[in-house]
Order: structure tokens, then C-alpha cells, then sequence
């Protein structure tokens, strides 16, 4: 299992982030939500704060008040050092038990503290900071907290700093539909997010490959790999699964994923020819690649093909394919 930290300063949209990935089956855990229903569960770590801070957290009816939490830390900042201190071995304790619970290749925990904090260090395997320009990140939270602008710019810089080195960066300066590609792009440029074949169309008429998004009355809706343009094909369009292709070899048939494989050995990190590349030169990987291909059934034309589809998965999804046991529930033939 891979984990996933998705880390960024107030307002700069990891939680848009993290709403994406949750969107793409990937399980997140939301640390700040965490944390807030320890204070509100665990009466014995509310009374331990007050002990360690000097103040009282509770309102006039005995209930944790995050209110006077954040006047304490916002008028001692090294206060903070003392609750994390207390709070930050719950959390992790909380996330090991909910990761332990989740049967997904790919796990996220949305965090901003956790590239600081060195007790929590060693729980992603792969590191993501979201960032926004200032005057965005102030325009957001005013937006939704009510806060004047210069409310929330003393809220940023009050945030401590996160030094450490993240695995990749994500910008989110533009709409929600260019943070959505950005995200999806960079899951697979780290190879976190596997292809799936079942869910992974070719259209007769159609050039380049789409991703099934959902069934829809009389038809499906799919996603354009190479665009991300949406499309809706009726019942009457020719649509292949991926997933349910075979090339016919002299000991039998191999699965098309078998054989992306196997081109994939061959090619390493190189593009394939491609369909307007010679015969030749397509003919010559799959001797490599497929030696015992049958060539009274298995042709140039679907050489070239395949090809084609080779480079637009290497180029805009993964060549790091979903075994059948992770995928999820795939359109039925039948239903296309």
C-alpha cells in the first residue's frame, strides 16, 4: 500500500485536492478533521491541554472550545509546540488504525503539518504540497470564513513554515477543472494511480482512448485520455474494453495487458513507432516483444494499433496496470 500525504498552507486548496482523489477511489483521511473530533471525544486530552497551556479550553458548559484554543496559540505561539506535542502521537495513532482498515493500493492523508512535524515523518511514501498565490489563498478563506483580508493574512503568516522537500508540487492558481487535470496528471506521472483496462474504451470512429466515468440512459459517458473532454457514445457505438482484448500467438491467446507488458520490457521509458512510422519498424518490436506472434491472424494493422494505444497510455494515463482483483466493478459488455 502506497500512502499519499497532501500537504499546503491555509487556502491553498488541498482539500480540492483531496475531494479529487477521493473522486478517483483513492481513501482520504483528513487529519484536521481527526484532530478535531479527538478534542470533542477525549475529554481526558482537553483536560491535559488546559494543564500544559494554563487556560481553560471549555465554554461555560463544559464543551471543548476551539475558539479559545486558537486565541491561545494565536497570542503565545509557543504554545504550539506544546499541544502538537500532545495531539500530533493521537492523530498518528488514529491514521496508523484507519490505514490498517483499507483494502485500496493507494491511501491519502490530507495534512498541513505533516512535512514539519518529524514524529509523523515516516507515514507517506510520497509527498505533495498544493500551492496558490498569496492574494488567492486570502481571497479563498476570506470567502469562505467570513475573515478580513487582513485577518487571514495574519493567520498565513502566523502558520509555521514547512521546510521540508516535497515529492512534487501542485499549483492552484486556475479553475477547479485545471487543478482536477493537474492532479490526475502528476498521480501518474508518479505512477500512484494504476490504469485500468476494464474501464479503459476504445471507440470505433473515434480516435486516441477513454476512460469510462458512468453509464447514462441509453448510452455511456467517457473521458478522452488525451483531452479530457467528456464524451457521451449511445448504445449503437462500437465500444472495446481494453481489458477484453487478446493477440492471437502461436501457443494461444495473450491478453492486450500481457502484451503492453511486454512492449513496455522492450521499450523502457522510449515511445513506440507509431501507426504512420513503416511496417517495418512496427513489425520489428513485436519481434522483439512477441516473438510467437501468429502472423496469419495477427496483422500490421493491428500492430499499429496497438501502438498507438501504447503511446497514449505511456503519454497520458499509466503503463502501471490494475490487476483484475484491485479493479472496481467495469461496464459489462453487454451494457455499451
Amino acid at each position: 500500500m502506497t500512502t499519499l500525504a497532501i500537504t499546503g498552507g491555509i487556502g491553498s486548496g488541498k482539500s480540492a485536492v483531496a475531494a479529487i482523489l477521493s473522486s478517483e477511489g483513492i481513501p482520504v483521511y483528513d487529519s484536521d478533521s481527526a484532530a478535531k473530533s479527538l478534542y470533542d471525544r477525549n475529554q481526558e486530552l482537553v483536560g491535559k491541554l488546559e494543564e500544559s497551556l494554563g487556560v481553560p479550553l471549555r465554554d461555560t458548559e463544559g464543551r471543548f472550545d476551539r475558539r479559545l484554543l486558537a486565541s491561545a496559540l494565536f497570542s503565545d505561539p509557543d504554545r504550539r509546540s506544546v499541544v502538537e506535542s500532545i495531539v500530533h502521537p493521537l492523530v498518528k495513532e488514529d491514521f496508523l488504525r484507519w490505514r490498517d482498515d483499507q483494502k485500496a493500493p493507494v491511501v491519502a492523508i490530507e495534512s498541513a503539518i505533516i512535512g514539519r512535524v518529524p514524529s509523523m515523518a515516516d507515514i507517506p511514501d510520497v509527498t505533495v504540497r498544493v500551492e496558490a498565490p498569496e492574494d488567492e489563498r486570502i481571497r479563498r478563506v476570506s470567502r469562505r470564513s467570513g475573515l478580513s483580508p487582513d485577518e487571514v493574512r495574519a493567520r498565513i503568516a502566523a502558520q509555521p513554515s514547512d521546510t521540508a522537500v516535497p515529492d512534487a508540487v501542485i499549483v492552484n492558481d486556475s479553475t477547479e477543472e485545471v487543478l482536477r487535470q493537474r492532479t490526475i496528471k502528476l498521480l501518474k506521472k508518479l505512477r500512484i494511480m494504476k490504469t485500468d483496462l476494464a474501464k479503459t474504451l476504445s471507440v470505433s470512429g473515434h480516435g486516441g482512448l477513454y476512460r469510462y466515468i458512468a453509464q447514462a440512459r441509453g448510452g455511456v459517458i467517457a473521458e478522452s485520455l488525451e483531452t479530457g473532454a467528456r464524451t457521451f457514445f449511445d448504445a449503437h457505438s462500437r465500444i472495446t474494453t481494453l481489458e477484453d482484448i487478446s493477440i492471437y500467438t502461436e501457443e494461444g491467446e495473450v491478453k492486450l495487458k500481457e502484451v503492453l507488458r511486454k512492449l513496455h520490457e522492450v521499450l523502457g521509458e522510449d515511445k513506440a513507432p507509431s501507426s504512420k512510422d513503416s511496417a517495418d519498424a512496427v513489425k520489428a518490436l513485436f519481434q522483439k516483444a512477441l516473438p510467437d506472434y501468429d502472423d496469419t491472424r495477427f496483422y500490421v494493422s493491428h500492430m499499429k494499433k496497438v501502438v498507438d494505444w501504447y503511446n497514449c497510455l505511456a503519454t497520458f494515463a499509466s503503463l502501471d496496470f490494475v490487476d483484475e482483483e484491485e479493479g472496481d466493478e467495469a461496464p459489462a459488455a453487454d451494457e455499451q
